[in-house]
């Protein structure tokens, strides 16, 4: 395994939150990915990935590049047996910053990147031929400058998106009130930038937090205990919103990061494409028409 985060350049904060490379085998065939409060753009230098439709079961195979908007309900992949790639974690404002795409097209969608950000394709083969990981990002980060429009997300916005993160069970007109709008005025704008409302993102930041805070290398608490301090109602509304978010039981999730390490907290190994139906095949008649 060979994993290597690198410090985002200064000129590129905020809207650049994380910046890596990551070459390992694929723990298993499949993964589910929980849904994270930022976009993610993978440079692909293996084989293809495969991303699910989890209505009809369809898959879809991604090329060299992807972008993966704020999802609002897990991810179902198939990974390439060797994961080799450099990524960039992406603020959800900065849509508007390096892509031809409004934020809000990108919402619950996986898109090719190539047209989007630029000519990625180009750039993935002379990622491939990078003599080290360092130079791979390094090489990212040239494309991401080259793209980066001139401007930022309004103050509002950015003070907003800040204090969603710092406490994400704050109500929406004390964040407005914070970032000095109005509540609807706050809903507007958030959404213009970020893709969803404010409420929604916060609902995915609680998420992600108490994702993380699970006490996975030791004890582990009652879920009631756990949900007692977290910013949910009660067990059933946490049981509801963990269904939603990861298609799991709590219980089921935590025999699978319990086999596999907290590593896999949010991106969950699976042999086999659990929750996603087998896609419908067409029936074809047999009987004859008239000519």
């Amino acid at each position: 395994m060979a994993y290597l985060e690198v410090p985002v350049p200064a000129d590129l904060a905020p809207d650049v939150l994380r910046l890596w490379y990551l070459e390992q085998p694929a723990e298993q065939r499949y993964e589910r990915i929980f849904p994270q409060p930022a976009l993610h753009l993978i440079l692909n230098l293996s084989d293809p990935y495969r991303v699910f439709d989890l209505e009809t079961g369809a898959a879809r195979t991604l090329g060299a590049g992807f972008l993966s908007g704020l999802q609002p309900r897990f991810l179902m992949t198939q990974s390439p047996s060797a994961i080799r790639h450099v990524a960039a974690e992406l603020a959800p404002f900065a849509a508007a910053r390096f892509l031809d795409l409004p934020a809000d097209e990108l919402t619950g969608t996986v898109r090719e990147s190539q047209g989007l950000l630029g000519d990625t394709n180009a750039l993935r083969q002379t990622a491939r031929r990078a003599p080290d990981p360092a130079a791979a990002v390094a090489l990212l980060i040239d494309h991401l400058r080259a793209r980066r429009r001139p401007g930022s997300a309004p103050p509002a916005v950015l003070r907003a998106w800040a204090g969603i993160h710092q406490n994400p069970d704050a109500p929406v007109p004390e964040i407005a009130a914070a970032a000095g709008l109005s509540h609807h005025r706050l809903i507007d704008d958030f959404k213009s930038w970020c893709g969803v409302t404010p409420k929604a993102y916060a609902d995915i930041v609680r998420f992600r937090q108490f994702i993380q805070a699970l006490p996975l290398q030791g004890p582990m608490p009652s879920w009631a205990d756990l949900v007692a301090t977290s910013g949910y109602y009660d067990q059933p509304h946490f049981i509801r919103v963990f269904r939603a978010f990861t298609g799991f039981s709590p219980s089921r999730y935590l025999d699978i990061v319990t086999r596999f390490g907290v590593d896999y907290a949010a991106f969950v190994p699976l042999d086999e494409p659990e929750g996603v139906p087998s896609p419908t095949v067409p029936e074809f008649s047999t009987r004859r028409t008239a000519p």
